[in-house]
């Protein structure tokens, strides 16, 4: 369960809505995925460093709300890549990953100010980029539609329009 501290409206909450039964684990996890997550919530350490399973968090409500929507979206893409899995293989899988990955890396190293959350919404577009284009063999829908439109409001069109 994380506890968090909402520094916007001076209330905490507790979310427990994530896939893992260890916080800190899962945020250390979480953040190499979307390294924008570190900006969302800060984690507060405890006085008492032997007690770090004591982590509180703080951030925004809308910070937070960003947070939540990037579990959302990467439940989305493992489902997509169990699919992908089945279809075609694990290596089939990881490799549209790690293509992804670059994508977010050539877009970031282009751009002159870094924003970690446009990042990672260029990594979410190319990967589900890639897996329209391999999912469509099996009749899925295409995703893209539905990703743009869901971030529209959150990421400069630029951003929200590249396509891989």
């Amino acid at each position: 369960m994380f506890k968090i501290f909402f520094t916007d409206q001076q209330k905490s909450i507790k979310f427990t809505d994530y896939p893992s039964n260890d916080p800190v684990k899962f945020m250390m996890n979480f953040k190499k995925i979307f390294p924008s997550t570190m900006d969302l919530l800060l984690p507060v350490l405890p006085d008492d460093t032997d007690q770090i399973d004591t982590i509180t968090w703080e951030s925004t409500q809308s910070d937070f709300e960003m947070f939540k929507r990037l579990i959302q979206e990467w439940a989305t893409i493992e489902l997509r890549l169990t699919a992908l899995t089945k279809l075609k293989n694990r290596e089939s899988a990881n490799q549209l990953v790690k293509q992804a990955q670059q994508a977010r890396k050539k877009h970031q190293q282009q751009q002159d100010r870094h924003d970690a959350l446009h990042g990672d919404f260029v990594f979410l577009l190319a990967l589900h980029s890639y897996l329209d284009t391999e999912l469509v063999e099996i009749g899925a829908k295409f995703y893209l539609p539905t990703l743009r439109n869901d971030w529209k409001n959150d990421v400069p069109k630029a951003v929200l329009m590249l396509s891989f």
